[in-house]
Order: C-alpha cells, then structure tokens, then sequence
C-alpha cells in the first residue's frame, strides 16, 4: 500500500485555511462601520450678554418655536436709555427755543401796537385840532366851507403826511421782524424732529434686537449640551446650546483604505444598526475625506488592531429609528462574488487531495 506524505495533505490544509480567511476578508470588505448622527445646531448671539432665564434641560425634548433660553443685553439697555434721555433733552431745548421765539414775537407785536397807537393817536389830535380851527374859521368869517381856501389846509395836510410817513417808517421794521419770528417759530422744530425721528429709528433697531434675546427651537429636536449658566457673562459668539435634530440624518463611517478607491459619491448603501437588525434604512454616500486617518476603535472590525481608511459620510432619512451615536454596519449593494484566486486555490486543493 502506498503512504501519503503528510506534507501533501499539510500544504492544502493551509492553502484551504488561507482561502477561508481570504473570502471571509473579502465578505468583509463589502460592509464597514459607522455612527448615526443627528445634525447639530450651535446656538450663539453675535453681541455680549447675560444669562437671565433658562427653560430647558440637557437631553430635553423640544418643539419647534418652544422658549429655550432668554438673555439680556446691559450694553443695549443702556444705549436705549441714553438715546431715551437725548430725545427728552431735545424736546426740552425745542420747547425752551419755542418759548423763547414766541416770547419775542409777542413782544414785537406789542411794541408795533404801541408806536402804531402812538402815532395815531397824534394823528387823531392833529385831526380833532384841524376840525376845530375849520370850524372857529368859518363861524367867524361867516362863509360856506366850500370857499375856505386850499391854503388854509396845507400846514394839517403836511404835518399829517408826516405822521403817516413816521408811522410806516416805525411799522415796517417790525413788521418784517414779527414775519421772520413767525417763519423761525414754524421751521424752529424741524432739526429737533429730524434728529428725535433718527433716534427713535435707532430705538426701533434696539427693540427688534431685544426681541432676539428670547432664543426659541428653530425646529423639532434634542437639547444637548447647556454651555451658559443663569447670571453668567457670555462673550459674542460663544455657543450657549447644542441642538440637535429629533432623528439621525447622517453617518459617519470609515472604509478601510484597501477599499477607499471603490467607495464614490452618490453610491447607495444599505445602514443597518448594530444592536437591532431589524432596523435599517438605505443610504447615500454624500461626502468623502481627502485623507486616510485612523479608523477609531470602535469602528474597526477587529478593534485590537490599529488600522486606516477613509472617511465617508452617508445621509440617510430622517424617518429612521436610530439613536444618536449609535452604530450601524454599511453593506455595499452588488458587491462582486469573491476573487478568482480564491476559486482557484479551491480547486488546487482537491486536486492535491485526489493526487
């Protein structure tokens, strides 16, 4: 009978063991792991406040428009308490200017009433005396008033023309300044207007920005982190709350770098959680990394083992029963059936087995 080396039987054990390892790595090449995550949302203000009030707790529930937090502004409430004061004093000053032009116009309008009755109150003696030397004439000449000579009335006509003369020399002055008082008391207002109408303009702003220091959901989700405390002093720009969307919407996943180059934009995949099979969606790839970093612990397969890839991002609906930072596998759809080595060397083996 003839013996069967053992090396014979030894070499296609090894190749039958190393054809096992190979398909499952390639099996294994055609999922990868990843984490659900819900889009996040940092909340900040551009100016400096102060943390009044806070309505929610970390890991709340929120709906969408629901009160989160409210903060005030020192620096804004002063600026409008200052801007309140300049409007007051400027409609202190305009009614102190009003009062002072009205004052002068009243007291040009006196003074003209005063040489107008002045002068025609010697305008009405000169006329009275006139009348009474006419009448003294002609009763002692014993003649109709119709012949009294012409000559008679010059002396009255000439001082009465100069009475006249005074009167309008005295009345027009005053008339043109009680007429520029009268244009000064309606135009007297008009900066004072136009600089009250600027502040309140600024006053508006002022509102419309306070009314921004009530922070409300901007939509249905999760309160993550509180960075802010009641009373607290917060910078500009420093994020007070991390939001986050009710459902995970993307996965972040990392493909080992052998299989980086077959992994492309737009390629659909399966997303199935870890923990409950049953649960799973389909997947866009929406995103890769320009580098290879080092795939972390938790999503290697053998986690023991340091190993690098390629990051990839998937967005997948937002109607998924995922929880935040859970794990998921990927399957690529169609993956190719395994290599043709590994047929070959199957078929090596039997081969030296029937030898």
């Amino acid at each position: 009978m003839r013996r069967i080396n053992p090396l014979f039987v030894s070499i296609p054990l090894m190749v039958f063991i190393m054809v096992v390892i190979t398909n499952n790595l390639n099996r294994g090449t055609s999922s990868f792991f990843g984490v659900a995550e819900n889009q996040e949302t940092q909340i900040n203000l551009e100016h400096a406040c102060s943390i009044n009030q806070i309505y929610i707790n970390q890991g709340q529930f929120v709906s969408k428009g629901e009160l989160l937090l409210e903060v005030t502004r020192s620096a804004l409430d002063f600026k409008m308490s200052e801007l309140s004061h300049d409007i007051n004093e400027l409609l202190a000053i305009d009614r102190l200017n009003t009062v002072d032009i009205k004052g002068d116009l009243e007291h040009m309008r006196a003074l003209r009433a005063e040489k107008m009755g002045s002068i025609q109150a010697r305008i009405k003696i000169l006329e009275s005396e006139h009348n009474l030397n006419r009448s003294l004439f002609l009763d002692l000449q014993s003649v109709p008033s119709s012949e009294v000579p012409d000559a008679a009335s010059t002396p009255y006509l000439a001082k009465l023309q100069t009475l006249n003369d005074e009167l309008r020399l005295a009345v027009e002055p005053l008339d043109a300044e009680i007429h520029r008082l009268e244009q000064e008391l309606k135009i007297a207002a008009v900066p004072a207007l136009t600089q009250i109408s600027k502040m309140e303009k600024e006053i508006d702003l002022y509102h419309r920005e306070q009314e921004q220091l009530k922070i409300y959901a901007p939509s249905d989700g999760l309160i993550g982190s509180i960075h802010c405390h009641v009373g607290e002093n917060i910078p500009s720009f420093n994020v007070l709350i991390s939001f986050y969307e009710q459902n995970p919407n993307t996965v972040v996943a990392y493909v080992h770098e052998s299989l980086s180059l077959e992994v492309k934009v737009g390629d659909s995949l399966t997303v199935v959680s870890s923990l409950h099979p049953d649960e799973k969606c389909l997947g866009r790839v929406s995103g890769l990394g320009h580098r290879i970093v080092e795939i972390p612990e938790r999503l290697r397969k053998i986690p023991e083992i340091k190993s690098y890839g390629r990051e990839v991002l998937i967005q997948i609906p937002a109607t998924n029963n995922f929880l935040q930072k859970e794990k998921v596998v990927l399957h690529r759809l169609n993956v190719p059936n395994p290599s043709l080595f590994s047929l070959l060397t199957i078929q090596s083996f039997f081969f030296c087995l029937s030898w």
